[in-house]
């Protein structure tokens, strides 16, 4: 009886070990390679808007209407807001058009300074978000209408505080993280047979 139990704690552990690993490779993977990932999800979000057109003046309005559709929880897509492009309007308005691949710009300049650049103050993402707030706001209660140069100008000035202010902190999390799967990973290379594989989930 005793020896049945036994066995069954070793498998358990052996499957609880794997598990471990396992879950250690994928965030070290995601840890290592945060930016580059992030920089091809939003430059696919931003740039499927644009294919929308094309696909519409090429033949295709089937494939484009899955992209207007889908946009359409992210943004009002009102054509006097919107920029044309193959005589057909893009699936986001012009702030968006600027926010998205303002993003996705400065994340791939952001891959350049990453070691260098330290993250933006709470005061400074809003003094970067203020014109926007100010331009939707006018707009959106009717005291104005806003123009496509303030929409962009200041999408991009909210694109450049959301990288400035997020990634630099990401960066850091990410960093906290790798030391983190380092220092185990010595500490299991250093270790004794018996003790790596009572205490270390990765080996």
């Amino acid at each position: 009886m005793e020896s049945r139990i036994s066995a069954g704690n070793v498998i358990s552990a052996g499957e609880r070990t794997r598990l471990e690993r396992g879950v250690d490779g994928v965030v070290a993977v995601w840890a290592r390679h945060w930016l580059a990932s992030l920089n091809v999800l939003t430059g696919l979000f931003a740039a499927l808007p644009l294919l929308a057109p094309w696909l519409m003046a090429s033949g295709h309005p089937r494939l484009a209407e899955i992209i207007y559709l889908a946009y359409r929880f992210v943004c009002h897509q009102k054509p006097e807001r919107s920029f044309f492009i193959f005589g057909h309007q893009i699936a986001y308005c012009q702030r968006d058009l600027a926010i998205y691949t303002g993003v996705f710009v400065l994340g791939l300049v952001y891959a350049l300074v990453r070691r260098s650049l330290h993250p933006l103050s709470w005061r400074g993402a809003f003094l970067l978000t203020l014109p926007m707030a100010v331009d939707g706001t006018t707009q959106l209660v009717g005291l104005r209408e806003s123009t496509w140069q303030l929409r962009v100008v200041t999408g991009v000035f909210f694109a450049l505080a959301i990288v400035w202010f997020i990634y630099p902190r990401l960066e850091l999390g990410f960093a906290e993280i790798r030391a983190v799967l380092a220092r185990r990973e010595q500490g299991c290379t250093g270790s004794g047979i018996s003790a790596k594989e009572e205490a270390c989930p990765g080996s």
